[in-house]
């Protein structure tokens, strides 16, 4: 089975990224606007208000972003990996226009349905630690490659103790329950947010040391 896709784009080296938090942020109702039959091309891809300016924030303040994304249209062979880089290439783009430190350090991209059973789709914190290694470990990464990445299985005792993040600054920001539990599996602060107000409701919570996140009761 294929999947997750992977694209790593850091601007830092690796002796700064092995020090710096990652934001996890969901795509469609945190970045931009989701619909309800999938933002199926480059030109659909619409910003929530002030966005980008949310991004540039957690950027300056020294934060490494990572999108973990559910896109089933994938498996359905609505569309393929190529369309998907270039709705991602269509959203970055936009970001920057809006604030030119809107950078994004990597996306990581679930391809399959909810059946298909995957290691990868949220709630699975899979995505999470995938993005933790491909940033603060790997070396060996092309720049601006898309590339399919081996499934990387992390199993979660959802009634034990909630994991310790690789940073107590770590967040998970994302508009569904899927993405709360993915945040959880994998040990980050939690940020819920409405989906068409988006990163902006949580930019400056996620940036308060202490701020311990929204309860999240698996």
């Amino acid at each position: 089975m294929e999947g997750p896709y992977a694209r790593i784009t850091p601007l830092l080296p690796l002796s700064t990224r092995k020090k710096a938090p990652v934001a996890f942020l969901d795509r469609d109702g945190v970045l931009n606007l989701g619909k309800s039959g999938y933002v199926n091309a480059p030109d659909e891809v619409e910003l929530l208000p002030n966005a980008a300016a949310s991004l540039a924030d957690l950027k300056r303040e020294g934060y490494l972003v990572c999108i973990v994304t559910n896109q089933s249209p994938i498996s359905r062979g609505l569309w393929d990996a190529n369309q998907l880089e270039a709705i991602h290439r269509s959203l970055q783009e936009k970001l920057l226009l809006e604030d030119s430190q809107a950078h994004i350090d990597a996306f990581i991209t679930c391809p399959h349905r909810f059946e298909d059973r995957c290691a990868c789709r949220k709630p699975s914190p899979s995505m999470l630690h995938l993005g933790h290694r491909l940033l603060r470990e790997e070396t060996n990464v092309a720049f601006d490659e898309l590339f399919n990445a081996q499934p990387v299985h992390h199993a979660v005792d959802w009634w034990g103790e909630k994991p310790t993040p690789f940073d107590e600054m770590d967040a998970m920001v994302g508009d569904r329950r899927t993405d709360m539990g993915a945040g959880w599996g994998y040990g980050a602060r939690l940020f819920r947010v409405n989906r068409y107000q988006g990163l902006a409701e949580a930019g400056g919570r996620v940036l308060d040391a202490q701020d311990p996140g929204d309860r999240f009761q698996p």
